[in-house]
Parts: C-alpha cells; sequence; structure tokens
C-alpha cells in the first residue's frame, strides 16, 4: 500500500472512531444499529421494513415462525424482525464475517429468540482468511432445527451455479415440508438482455448492469472476477433449483435494477419456491 493509501485510510478510521465517540456520548445511535467501523458497505438500514414486508407477502412470515436468515450481515433485517416476531417466534441469522457476527450476539442479549453464528468461509472481499471453501460447508452448527422461512439477499448474486446448489441442497435440508425459501437473484431472462443490449447500444443508462459475460451456466459483468455480481437466466434456475429438490413458485417478483415496468421497489429480482 503507498503512502498516499495509507494516510487516506488513516484519516478515514480517524474520522470514523470520532463519530462513533460521538454517537456513544450523546447517545444518537439505536442499540441494534452498529457502529460505523462494523458497517464495512456503508450499510443503511433504510428499507429494511419493506423488506420484511415482503416476507410477509411472498414467504407467509408471521409471529410465531422459525427464520433463518443466510448472509446477514450487520443486522439490517434483524433489526426490523424484533418488531414483527413474538417470544414464540425465532430467528437465526448467520454470517461470514465474524466480527459483525460477535457483536450482534452481545447486542441481541435482550431478544433471547435471536441467535447468530459465524460461518468461516472464504471470500476475498469479506472473510479472505476464511477456512472453508463454498462447496464444503453444512449446517451441522443448526442441530435439529427446522425452519418456516430461510432468506438470502444478496447471496446468490455472488456466487458460481454449483455453490448456488450446494447452498439449496443444505437449505432443502432445514427447511419445513411447507416452508419457503426466499432469495434474491438477478433473472437475465429476454426481457434484461434487451435492456442491456440497448443500454450498450444507446449508452442510455437503461439498467444498473450489464453482464456482458457469459460463463459456464451464468453471466457476468465482466470475465475478471465474476463473483462481484453474477446473473441466472429462467433455465438455469430451474435447472439448479429442481436439481437441489426444490420447486420454484411463479410468478418471480421482479426488481427495479433493469428498469422493468411493473417491478417492485426491491432492487434485485425475488424468487419463492419450496421442497418438493
Amino acid at each position: 500500500m503507498g503512502l498516499k493509501k495509507t494516510i487516506r485510510k488513516l484519516k478515514f478510521q480517524g474520522e470514523i472512531l470520532v463519530l462513533d465517540t460521538l454517537d456513544s456520548l450523546l447517545g444518537r445511535r439505536p442499540p441494534l444499529v452498529p457502529p460505523r467501523w462494523l458497517n464495512h458497505d456503508g450499510i443503511t438500514f433504510d428499507g429494511a421494513d419493506e423488506t420484511v414486508q415482503m416476507l410477509k407477502d411472498y414467504a407467509g412470515l408471521a409471529p410465531n415462525v422459525a427464520i433463518l436468515d443466510l448472509g446477514c450481515g450487520i443486522g439490517r433485517i434483524a433489526s426490523s424482525l424484533t418488531k414483527e416476531l413474538s417470544p414464540e417466534g425465532k430467528y437465526v441469522g448467520v454470517d461470514i464475517v465474524e466480527r459483525a457476527v460477535n457483536w450482534m450476539k452481545a447486542a441481541y442479549k435482550p431478544h433471547p429468540n435471536f441467535s447468530f453464528y459465524h460461518l468461516d468461509v472464504h471470500s476475498s472481499a469479506y472473510n479472505p482468511q476464511g477456512r472453508l471453501k463454498t462447496d464444503e460447508i453444512d449446517f451441522n452448527f443448526l442441530g435439529n432445527q427446522k425452519f418456516d422461512i430461510v432468506f438470502l439477499i444478496s447471496v446468490f448474486t455472488h456466487l458460481y451455479p454449483a455453490h448456488v446448489r450446494h447452498y439449496l441442497e443444505l437449505i432443502r435440508g432445514v427447511l419445513k415440508p411447507d416452508g419457503r425459501l426466499f432469495a434474491s437473484v438477478f433473472v437475465n431472462d429476454d426481457f434484461a438482455k434487451e435492456r442491456q443490449r440497448l443500454a450498450i447500444e444507446t449508452k442510455q443508462k437503461l439498467t444498473s448492469r450489464n453482464f456482458r459475460y457469459v460463463g459456464d451456466g451464468f453471466y457476468a459483468p465482466r470475465s475478471a472476477n465474476p463473483e462481484l455480481a453474477v446473473a441466472f437466466d429462467p433455465g438455469q434456475i430451474e435447472s439448479m433449483w429442481s436439481g437441489a429438490g426444490m420447486k420454484l413458485e411463479e410468478p418471480f417478483r421482479y426488481g427495479s435494477w433493469c428498469g422493468r415496468p411493473g417491478a417492485h421497489d426491491f432492487y434485485q429480482d425475488v424468487i419463492i419456491s419450496r421442497p418438493v
């Protein structure tokens, strides 16, 4: 790292420390919102209630359900679910960033039906020292727990097909027979492809993503580091889901990423499925 970059990083860290200290002294940070130093992506909690409403509308979220959040991040959705779940309900959050998981374990102590686990999976962006490859993970740490709802937001959008299939097989094993999987994806169907083609041809901002690279069973913006954003066409989605023993519920709930008419405000597309 060059000297200028090091100086900028130290300056940024100093500013964050000052702001976090002021938040603590003035009591202006809600108890379930993490300090700035932990918020590596600059995530806001805006829109979390809207996502929870989607879980109600599409996946049957109710006060007494058991829900598994894979890729829970810094607790953005968990914080909203504290207002929805009754003491009979249960939330389990899983993430690959250990410092975030440790913070949430402490922050959510007043909510005994909320628990968090660290899954030590390698990620060049978020967990470069992770000891497990994606296709090596299991859910043994969950014991015999079964869930009414499993949801993943911005997880499958960073995984290759084989890894998505592995996750789906694990998820099928922890879902109740009538449980539902709520997963966000980029659906690269004919409409999305045409929008991307027009955006490139006209140089207009018609879509926020252009999946130009065609990989082995997936699409990505470029061949270098394709996991930064991964899309699948409907046939690829059907193949992965059915191969893992999951039945897709149609229609897909399309997001706003490619400017689709009638899309919901949620950025990515949403797929609902259940065990066969």
